[in-house]
C-alpha cells in the first residue's frame, strides 16, 4: 500500500519525532529571548498558539526532505 518498508518507515518516523522535539525546544527559546513567550490566552490551558506548531517548523520538513529523496 506504500513504498516504505516497516524499517525505513520507523527511521522516517523516529528522524520526523527527533527533529518536531529539537524544534520544539529552539523555537521556544527563540520566542522565550524575544519575550513572546507567554501568548497563552488564546487557548486555555495550552501554552499558546505558537507552541501548538513549534514542533511542525522542523519535523514538516525533515519528513518531507526525507519522502521526496529517498523514494522519489
Amino acid at each position: 500500500m506504500t513504498p516504505f518498508t516497516f524499517g525505513a518507515a520507523l527511521l522516517m518516523s523516529l528522524a520526523t519525532v527527533l527533529a518536531g522535539f529539537v524544534g520544539g525546544l529552539v523555537l521556544s527559546a527563540v520566542k522565550r529571548s524575544l519575550g513572546a513567550k507567554d501568548w497563552g490566552s488564546m487557548i486555555a490551558g495550552h501554552g499558546g498558539m505558537l507552541d501548538r506548531v513549534d514542533s511542525i517548523c522542523f519535523a514538516a520538513p525533515v519528513f518531507f526532505h526525507l519522502v521526496r529523496y529517498v523514494y522519489a
